[in-house]
């Protein structure tokens, strides 16, 4: 399949299941009804993975208009409870020690939101939705949001 077919059948195939564009804060409301997700302060090993994060948000927004406001970024991060509701994606990451454990992590004003967890990262990302414009105009964005359900699929 060449690149044009990819993109039709994506369009084909998911452009249903495409939802508006949600503030991270409803994402994680919505997960919360779904999962056991708590508000954590983050061990020393995780800290590690926020500052990643931090960096990987910074340099894909320096040339953004929020640029002086990187400054003032304000990252939360919370525990998905380790339980029957999250044994799901506690499998799929293949943890088995008891300090290990699945990290969610947003920033409101970028609007964004990560985990140490693919799968979940991925859920999450799906329910946060996109903007119109870009369903509008079928960005990359679009067809990046697209393929998530593409990935989703394979996952399950």
């Amino acid at each position: 399949m060449d690149h044009d077919e990819y993109k039709a059948y994506l369009k084909q195939q998911y452009s249903h299941r495409i939802r508006p564009l949600q503030s991270v804060n409803d994402v994680i409301s919505a997960f919360q009804k779904k999962l056991d997700i708590a508000e954590t302060e983050l061990s020393e090993s995780e800290v590690i993975f926020l500052k990643m994060t931090i960096l990987n948000y910074i340099n894909a927004h320096k040339n953004a208009p929020i640029k002086s406001n990187l400054d003032n970024l304000n990252f939360i991060s919370y525990e998905v409870v380790r339980n029957e509701k999250s044994d799901h994606y506690y499998n799929h990451m293949r943890i088995a020690s008891d300090n290990e454990r699945i990290l969610v992590i947003i920033e409101s004003q970028l609007n964004a939101i990560t985990s140490n967890c693919e799968e979940l990262k991925v859920d999450m990302l799906i329910e946060r939705g996109i903007d119109t414009s870009h369903v509008n105009q079928e960005t990359p964005e679009f067809f990046a949001y697209l393929i998530l359900f593409d990935s989703h699929n394979e996952n399950h």
